[in-house]
């Protein structure tokens, strides 16, 4: 049987990854919208798709009662905070961001990707505790 946590309502927006994720997302729809209609169209939305996903997937993992699931949505966390950081470099390489901005942000995906690493760290150690304790 697939290892289960207390049934509880959880808030994901106090997790400090989401917060984090939240305030990351903000910078790049900031400077997404001063970009012309064709770059936003393209680069921006992808950009903003790949970001949002962050978060989404936190919120999603962060409700599920079954400690594989939430590990699945973290996971898929990841996947999204790289290709954010791969739309970033796009947007670095069309000369839309400078060297600069491309830096702060893909620094800001570093964090968060680890962040989310230490969340799957720790997900998994109450998956040991929960089946010690069962």
């Amino acid at each position: 049987m697939e290892a289960m946590r207390e049934p509880q309502v959880r808030d994901f927006r106090r997790l400090t990854v989401y917060q984090k994720t939240m305030a990351w997302v903000g910078q790049i729809r900031e400077i997404v919208k001063s970009w012309k209609w064709e770059d936003r169209q393209v680069i921006g939305n992808q950009i903003l798709r790949a970001s949002t996903s962050v978060a989404a997937n936190l919120a999603e993992g962060n409700g599920q009662l079954y400690f594989q699931k939430e590990i699945n949505f973290i996971n898929n966390a990841l996947g999204s905070s790289s290709e954010s950081q791969m739309w970033l470099e796009e947007a670095r390489n069309a000369v839309l961001i400078d060297q600069q901005t491309f830096e702060c942000l893909d620094n800001e995906a570093i964090e968060i990707r680890k962040m989310l690493v230490a969340m799957v760290k720790k997900v998994k150690s109450e998956i040991g505790e929960n089946r010690r304790a069962g």
